[in-house]
């Protein structure tokens, strides 16, 4: 049965215009059914005597009515884009039918249509009020029509169409806030994919550019110490062959600190949730270790560290050496050979300072994405960040790290 009234409903949205044609002309049929009842009942009854001797007057009493009621049912084809006009015209024909004695309920099957097509469409103000003047209309039309307001028994004949037109427009109003309650779900659920997508697109870029950035702070340290040890090395080939061949042990072991640390950034991109435990992240436990590569670069380093150290939290434990990393890098490339470090653990944050004075070469402020990562990573984790001229002819980067919960 479901299926059918399943296929039946898919048809009728569908083909809206062939529907409506079909309904109304069953609205029509049931309407002249109760026509026709009605005339036969008068008849059993004597009441309409008096108008079978006139002969004629049968004839003109029903082409009057069925004219109506074809009115009341022809206008339901236009229901979908005029709910108003349709019940208030179909409603009118409908009490015209039953002052020309239609009194049976069927009579008003047109009118149930109409008000059940308002219920759906139509503002449930002006349904209300619509199904009511409807109501007090029929209810005057039939005690007009049978003489009395209501039957031996004393209840009003008009009860029944009453009940079935309030219901058709319940039903109405019951199906458009179902309809209404279906496309609100569905906005609601294409919203939340819209912005589940939107969602994960940004973090794919964000993870993007976390690795654009782990990549540009490990390639462009260990580049530096290979381009600065490479001109060591070509400038001492001939004059001092040992040094060179010191320049270039760096050179290869830079270069293979750099393949060792691209493979473990790389392979984040690769790995669908690992076969083994990743590397860890860097932090300023391995410090000891940069400063050392910094100083084999050719860098006089003079470094300090101050304070109690506290282990930080992975993420702004990598930002740390992070800045470390690039503000050292950045005093190889433009400083004159000379930087100062200073690593500050306080109570509640840990403060970078890295000093260099320049060389006759461009500033770090003249290009590159250096600061602009540098930036991005402290205040991500909430920290500060400040770089440029210290006013005495050097540079200095200064990075304050919140230490946060461990």
């Amino acid at each position: 049965m479901w299926p059918l009234l399943t296929r039946a409903n898919r048809w009728a949205a569908a083909h809206p215009r062939v529907a409506d044609a079909v309904l109304a002309a069953l609205a029509l049929a049931v309407a002249l059914g109760g026509l026709s009842d009605g005339r036969d009942r008068g008849r059993g009854g004597g009441g309409l005597d008096g108008l079978d001797a006139a002969g004629g007057a049968v004839s003109s009493f029903s082409s009057g009515a069925v004219a109506l009621l074809v009115l009341a049912s022809a206008v339901l084809l236009a229901r979908r884009t005029h709910p108003v006009p349709v019940a208030v015209v179909s409603a009118g024909a409908v009490v015209g039918a039953v002052l020309m004695g239609g009194a049976d309920p069927l009579v008003s099957a047109p009118l149930l249509v109409a008000l059940f097509t308002l219920g759906w469409l139509a503002t449930l103000r002006t349904t209300v009020l619509t199904v009511v003047v409807a109501g007090i209309g029929y209810v005057l039309a039939l005690a007009a029509a049978q003489g009395v307001f209501l039957d031996e028994r004393g209840d009003s004949p008009a009860l029944t169409v009453l009940a079935l037109g309030g219901a058709a427009a319940a039903a109405g109003v019951a199906l458009r806030g179902q309809r209404s309650a279906l496309a609100a779900a569905r906005a609601r659920a294409a919203q939340a994919e819209s912005t589940r997508e939107e969602e994960a697109q940004r973090r794919v870029t964000d993870e993007r550019l976390r690795i654009a950035r782990e990549l540009h702070d490990v390639v462009a340290h260990h580049i530096a110490v290979v381009n600065v040890q490479a001109g060591v090395a070509k400038h001492l080939m001939h004059r001092d062959p040992q040094q060179a061949e010191h320049a270039l042990t760096l050179v290869r072991e830079a270069s293979k600190s750099v393949l060792t640390e691209l493979t473990a950034v790389v392979g984040l991109l690769r790995t669908d949730g690992g076969d083994g435990p990743a590397a860890p992240a860097p932090g300023l436990a391995r410090l000891p270790a940069l400063v050392e590569d910094i100083r084999s670069a050719g860098l006089a380093l003079d470094q300090r560290t101050t304070g109690e150290a506290v282990d930080l939290p992975p993420v702004a434990d990598l930002t740390a050496y992070r800045v470390v990393q690039e503000a050292l890098t950045n005093a190889v490339k433009y400083g004159d050979g000379h930087a100062t470090l200073v690593v500050d653990h306080g109570t509640g944050e840990v403060t970078i300072d890295v000093v260099n004075t320049f060389s006759p070469r461009p500033s770090p402020g003249t290009g590159g994405h250096g600061l602009i990562g540098m930036r991005e990573r402290v205040d991500a984790v909430g920290g500060r960040l400040d770089a440029g001229p210290d006013g005495s002819g050097g540079w200095r980067v200064r990075a304050t790290i919140p230490r946060g919960t461990v």
